[in-house]
């Protein structure tokens, strides 16, 4: 069969309606629709996979986009849609966001590469596309998560962008409380958002991803089957009983409102990268006239890329420095570092009436903020009026924690010398031998790669503390550092005691991150460590 022609094919073998894609040499495979799946690119007449070293959601939109697939919503962990087979074609992918293909990012090179196919990457988009249209209503009700008298073992997700995502909160005994994150997984995540009626899983969240919680901690090391009904028929170790702290609060990604309940009704939004995507979608509960839910829905989607608020400065010692939050749909939240910069930061000190730019912090230098993280890889030039006609992914899009909060210092109210002044703060550089902010080395080990971790921050090395500390954060050290895959994690100290700062505890890496900066973590300020568990890592030598 020619290749062309295996696009028009689902994971399952049965026919979609075709898409007129204009670059046909990508593919969704194994997964249950053609928008979501293993990520699969043809090269000279053969089909290979693409590696997760450096993967984010930057490089997985340009997939969805350039299957017409909307945005990316997450991003699956390997394996979830299995193992691939073939050549690996592309490993260390880097996305701008703008370009058409995939194919059109940096990488190595095709065929370049240090990976195995358990490392294949897999994208989830939305799906928002002309071909993705349900052919009519059904009579499913459409269930509310939270009802007037709450019986025990409600759940509602709270902090989140919307109803389908934020931190689990069940009820019990009248009150509500939080889940903690121990043995936290996929399986548990799909019983939640079965539950409030936001159809599959596409993620699950630990540290406190969405904010910390308030009350009590109701469930402890949960573990779900993925069949029970609700998350309180999950194995636990009781009500109440834990060894937790609010740091460690779960949260959920749900795809959404049950799409059994979709039906059609046509808009156009105008998306980021200037192109009009005509979406179809409506929510009905089974009466002949839309419901409150259907009205809401509506309005989401006409407003998704036109509402765009204000922007404030938080937590600084002044109107004009601080931790920049802006306000979406009514509701205050913070933005992502990844490639904030200068530029950036020169936006918002004009937007706000501050004067020149003479910083753009990263890494919550002003303090953690709460609810959502609300733009990510924000890409201005400097001259935008405001920061939200800057690229960005997407009102709500990313894939950060409050550890990666943005912030800046302005020089304050306007003046006639402002140019001037913002001229010579950008001639300001650190040091050439001063280590970036997040850099690791091995200490005390017999090479190179191996030995005690410790990370550049603040301008000071300090070490990471054993709590949670397993071979798949010792992966992400060994990638980061050019070492090759992780043979071990060792704690205790096992390469003698660091000094100085203990500049991350609980680590909870997936694997497949950049750094260990981008892992979930507790707050910088915040661990229960001493040196006498300091973390160390053995890597294989290249």
């Amino acid at each position: 069969m020619p290749a062309a022609l295996l696009l028009l094919l689902g994971p399952t073998g049965t026919t979609s309606e075709p898409a007129l894609l204009p670059f046909p040499e990508i593919r969704l495979a194994n997964g249950p629709s053609r928008c979501q799946g293993r990520v699969e690119i043809l090269y000279n007449g053969s089909w290979g996979t693409v590696c997760d070293d450096d993967w984010d959601i930057v490089d997985a939109n340009v997939v969805c986009r350039q299957l017409g697939c909307g945005h990316a919503i997450t991003l699956p962990a390997t394996m979830t849609f299995g193992q691939g087979s073939g050549p690996i074609f592309l490993d260390n992918v880097d996305c701008k966001g703008r370009e058409a293909a995939l194919s059109e990012c940096w990488s190595h090179g095709w065929g370049i590469h240090n990976c195995y196919h358990y490392e294949d990457v897999a994208v989830i988009c939305n799906e928002l596309s002309p071909t993705q249209a349900s052919e009519g209503p059904t009579s499913r009700t459409l269930t509310a998560s939270v009802q007037d008298g709450e019986s025990d073992g409600s759940i509602r997700l709270v902090s989140g962008i919307d109803t389908c995502q934020g931190r689990v909160e069940i009820f019990y005994r009248g009150n509500w409380g939080t889940v903690c994150d121990d043995d936290w997984g996929l399986s548990d995540a799909s019983v939640v958002c079965k539950q409030v009626g936001c159809g599959p899983a596409l993620d699950y969240k630990s540290n406190a991803y969405f904010g910390y919680g308030t009350g009590r901690i109701l469930l402890d090391n949960v573990n779900c089957d993925g069949s029970e009904p609700f998350l309180s028929a999950c194995y636990s170790l009781g009500w109440g009983i834990h060894n937790c702290g609010h740091h460690e609060d779960a949260g959920v990604i749900c795809t959404g409102l049950d799409t059994s309940t979709i039906t059609s009704f046509t808009t156009s939004v105008a998306l980021d990268y200037e192109e009009t995507l005509t979406a179809t979608a409506t929510v009905t509960d089974g009466r002949d006239q839309p419901s409150h839910a259907t009205e809401v829905v509506t309005t989401a989607l006409l407003t998704v890329e036109q509402e765009s608020g204000g922007v404030r400065l938080v937590n600084g010692n002044g109107s004009c420095r601080g931790r920049v939050e802006v306000r979406y749909h009514g509701t205050w939240g913070t933005v992502c570092d990844d490639d904030w910069d200068f530029p950036d930061a020169q936006v918002v000190c004009r937007q706000l009436g501050c004067g020149a730019a003479l910083a753009a912090t990263i890494l919550g230098f002003f303090g953690y903020g709460s609810g959502p993280v609300l733009l990510d890889n924000v890409g201005c030039g400097g001259g935008e009026a405001r920061l939200a006609d800057c690229f960005h992914l997407g009102w709500g899009q990313h894939n950060c924690g409050h550890h990666e909060d943005a912030g800046v210092i302005c020089r304050g109210a306007d003046s006639a010398g402002d140019h001037f002044q913002e001229a010579t703060a950008t001639t300001t550089t650190s040091a050439p031998t001063r280590p970036k902010d997040g850099s690791l080395r091995l200490v005390n080990g017999s090479h190179r790669c191996e030995g005690r971790v410790e990370m550049f921050y603040l301008s000071q090395w300090g070490t990471v503390c054993d709590d949670a500390w397993d071979l798949r954060d010792a992966k992400v050290v060994c990638r980061q550092l050019g070492c090759g895959h992780a043979v071990a994690a060792w704690g205790e100290a096992r390469y003698g005691r660091g000094t100085g700062y203990i500049f991350l505890d609980n680590l909870k890496c997936k694997g497949h991150e950049p750094s260990l900066l981008r892992c979930s973590h507790i707050r910088w300020d915040v661990h229960n460590c001493d040196h006498s568990e300091d973390a160390g890592a053995v890597c294989g030598i290249l």
